[in-house]
């Protein structure tokens, strides 16, 4: 008798020291029913079961005021990282890059995850649970409060004391940074993996990360349940679902399914502790979920609905599934979505999710995640049209999105699937998107490196930057980027740069994402922050990178 079961490999930082076996759409066999039986398996939320009513919840601490002090050291060196001796690319430039947080000013302990988001005059980075700033154009530290890095939790443990969100600094819960273009402020986000656990939200009252005025928010999470692998995404469209987007994996005794949530964006900014938190559990089938992250000048249509995107491999290796998120009414809670049990699906190009491990210059291996897409979904609305004037011509306005993720590929190393959907430039629902150009990136030409771990992003003139780690049984563990004009054939990278190139191998255990933003002020200039290693120790250091393409402006 052959059953339907999955065993999904959860990653230890997702749940440690457990596999988590997930019901979905494929016929394992009977093996695989034994092995599950034999592993600790979520008992709620099975397919089809989810509570499709969505849960209202406000805020369950609030405070505002001036983050003055910190218990974090300063950081007594800071290394620029060496240049690489390398030809400029035809296509885009290197401005800087610069040592982010890391060894040797920050000694870390599990991989960073590292985040960044840029504003008028600054690029704030976080990673490990503690954050920095950055000035914009040269790339040195600005000090918060004389220090260097300041922890993660310092916002809530001094604007709200005593509380979840301020007792402890778990760097599970993976802070992350985002930059609110319209509103010009700053957003900082972290889970708090105590019990009985917590989303904790902070906004800045200036568009000046190291004035230090926030607003600290303490939400639940849904069901009291453990809420990790967090992502966030700025949906300011002014309209009924205007909001900031968060999606998470709840576990409680096994992996639940993800869970989709809206915040009260106009609420969160003016600091009002009334300020709404609607969420929907979904099925053990929904996993990894990715929010819309609105990168453009220009607003996506005011009653579009926030867009998620996620589920690889859930169904086929040949489709990805979509969600959609919809706000009638911020104070009572109405609010729909559709795309539950993957009932919503993208065709795309087949591709194998089953990644091996990458390789080091020294014989050793790393640990590559192919079963997710990569932060960020990143979105453009190109109305109006860019200023491009090279072939092939402007097509009509449209909205864009984009996001990767790791693949095997058929030499067998590991490259980088990318995609780019797109829709009219109206408001569409979700299931309207197509693809308009997708890849898997190996090198240009393909050469034997493994490419992982990697984020997208593209800028006014809709040329793309992809960064990415890249690693070989010759090459350490590096920093790179590879993008495209516009000009350039669909479907194709070309390019390939090194901001750094890793003088040591690393970590067994890589991270698990990383960050590509494009610069609100020019919408031209992309930075983008990743991991490497100085040292074959478990002392990882990030990099901080700037680039431009010379055709943009």
């Amino acid at each position: 008798m052959s059953v339907l079961v999955r065993v999904r490999s959860f990653s230890t930082h997702d749940f440690p020291g457990q596999e988590v076996c997930n019901v979905a759409r494929k016929n394992c066999g009977s093996i695989l029913l034994m092995v599950c039986g034999i592993l600790l398996c979520g008992t709620s939320a099975r397919a089809g079961e989810a509570t499709l009513h969505p849960s209202l919840q406000r805020a369950t601490a609030f405070a505002a005021g001036r983050v003055s002090s910190s218990s974090l050291q300063v950081a007594p060196t800071r290394l620029l990282n060496r240049p690489i001796a390398q030809a400029p690319s035809s296509e885009f430039n290197l401005i800087y890059h610069v040592a982010g947080i890391g060894y040797p000013s920050f000694a870390g302990g599990s991989p960073p995850n590292s985040t960044l988001a840029v504003g008028p005059t600054e690029v704030v980075q976080a990673a490990q649970g503690v954050y920095s700033d950055f000035n914009k154009s040269t790339g040195a530290i600005i000090p918060l409060n004389g220090q260097n890095f300041t922890f993660g939790n310092t916002v809530w443990r001094l604007l709200l004391p005593g509380s979840l969100c301020g007792n402890s600094n778990d760097d599970n819960g993976e802070l992350i940074v985002k930059f609110d273009r319209d509103a010009q402020r700053w957003i900082l986000l972290q889970n708090q993996y105590d019990p009985p656990y917590a989303v904790c939200l902070a906004v800045s009252q200036t568009a000046t990360f190291a004035d230090n005025l926030w607003y600290a928010y303490q939400f639940p999470t849904v069901q009291g349940k453990i809420a990790d692998y967090t992502k966030l995404g700025v949906w300011s469209t002014g309209g009924q679902s205007d909001g900031y987007y968060q999606a998470w994996n709840a576990f409680s005794n096994g992996f639940v399914g993800a869970v989709i949530c809206g915040y009260d964006r106009a609420k969160l900014l003016a600091g009002d502790r009334s300020a709404e938190q609607i969420c929907f559990q979904l099925t053990q089938n929904d996993a990894y979920l990715l929010p819309a992250d609105r990168d453009s000048p220009v607003r996506p249509p005011a009653t579009e609905d926030e867009f998620f995107i996620g589920s690889v491999g859930e169904v086929d290796n040949s489709h990805l599934s979509v969600y959609s998120m919809h706000i009638n009414n911020w104070s009572t809670g109405d609010a729909t979505i559709t795309g539950l049990n993957n009932s919503q699906l993208i065709a795309v190009a087949p591709y194998n999710e089953t990644c091996g491990l990458i390789p080091q210059i020294n014989g050793g291996t790393i640990q590559a995640l192919c079963d997710r897409l990569l932060y960020r979904f990143a979105y453009w609305d190109d109305q109006p049209s860019p200023t491009v004037t090279a072939a092939p011509p402007i097509p009509p306005p449209l909205q864009h999105w984009l996001v990767n993720h790791s693949v095997a590929t058929s030499g067998g190393q590991v490259g980088v699937r990318w995609y780019e959907f797109i829709a009219a430039h109206r408001s569409v629902p979700v299931n309207s998107l197509s693809v308009f150009q997708q890849d898997t990136y190996t090198g240009s030409p393909s050469d034997l490196s493994y490419r992982w771990m990697a984020s997208i992003a593209r800028d006014n003139v809709q040329d793309i930057l992809l960064g990415y780690s890249v690693s070989s049984s010759s090459t350490d563990p590096s920093i790179a980027v590879s993008g495209r004009k516009y000009s350039d054939a669909l479907s194709t990278l070309s390019g390939e740069q090194y901001s750094v190139m890793g003088p040591a191998p690393g970590d067994p255990h890589w991270g698990q994402y990383t960050t590509m933003e494009i610069d609100p002020s020019d919408n031209c200039t992309f930075f983008y922050t990743n991991e490497y290693y100085q040292l074959f120790s478990n002392d990882w250091s990030t990099d901080i990178s700037s680039w431009k393409f010379p055709n943009c402006h």
